[in-house]
């Protein structure tokens, strides 16, 4: 599933390329188109898409259908700021369990390649803020299916007036 995800993490020089992992490859730094376009993806949801989750550093932003996690690693960058690990996914309107655990899995993952650390706590933030995402999503579905539903019947109503008018 780690395959689905975009992984990113600043250079903590502030001065080498940062880290990007984009389906499961290493991006080079010479893949500058591949790296501009997962930033731009990023950066897309962290724009339009809402807060579903915030909690010690940990945050979710998701639109109607990517998310973005920020995590914090315990490495700051050379200027004393926090570093955070972004990991970039798709998700549908029956977000699972299953998603939440990929992603603090793949979170963890790349953090060990870059040579980076993440607080334990901070993996159960990732997973369970996906709670919040799934309840948010069958929110989202439960009124979507109510705004079809009411709209239908008022078709309906309109249609069956029409008929009694004798057109």
């Amino acid at each position: 599933m780690t395959d689905k995800f975009i992984l990113w993490a600043q250079a903590l020089d502030n001065t080498s390329p940062d880290h990007f992992e984009l389906g499961g490859k290493v991006l080079g730094p010479d893949d500058t188109a591949l790296r501009q376009e997962a930033v731009s993806l990023v950066s897309s949801v962290i724009k339009k898409g809402a807060r579903i989750c915030g909690k010690d550093g940990v945050l979710l932003t998701a639109d109607d259908r990517h998310f973005v996690v920020e995590v914090p690693s315990v490495q700051r960058d050379s200027a004393g700021r926090t570093a955070p690990i972004i990991c970039y996914g798709d998700y549908d309107v029956a977000v699972g369990n299953a998603l939440g655990n990929a992603t603090a899995v793949a979170l963890g993952d790349f953090a060990r390649r870059i040579g980076r650390t993440l607080q334990p706590e901070h993996f159960e933030l990732a997973r369970a803020s996906f709670d919040t995402l799934k309840k948010k999503s069958s929110m989202k579905k439960l009124v979507r299916t109510t705004g079809i539903m009411g709209l239908g019947l008022v078709i309906l109503a309109v249609v069956y007036w029409l008929a009694r008018k004798d057109w």
